[in-house]
């Protein structure tokens, strides 16, 4: 097993970071679910345990990062670059929320 730990800036409002972080899970959990098989919510939203076969992933949003940690196979971790640019896209895609 290997240790993942990123952090991203989110550059949203508070409110609207939180909404999008709970959509995103939702969707990712809705678009792959083979590989998702379950999300243990926190009480108030702002952290998801997501896990599967041999990894566990723990997502957090606050007011300015997105973080994930947790222990995942090796060869999992050797996407790492990928799942950055990834993620990073996905922030991009969300823009910030307009006033």
């Amino acid at each position: 097993m290997a240790q993942l730990n990123m952090s991203f800036e989110h550059g949203q409002p508070w409110e609207a970071a939180r909404a999008k972080f709970e959509a995103a899970i939702e969707r990712a959990r809705a678009d792959h679910g083979r590989w998702i098989h379950a999300v243990e919510w926190s009480e108030d939203r702002t952290a998801a345990a997501l896990s599967g076969s041999s990894y566990r992933v723990v997502l957090e949003v606050d007011p300015t990062h997105v973080r994930a940690t947790g222990q995942v196979p090796f060869a999992v971790k050797l996407l790492e670059p990928a799942v950055r640019r990834y993620v990073e896209r996905t922030l991009r895609e969300m823009g910030p929320e307009t006033a």
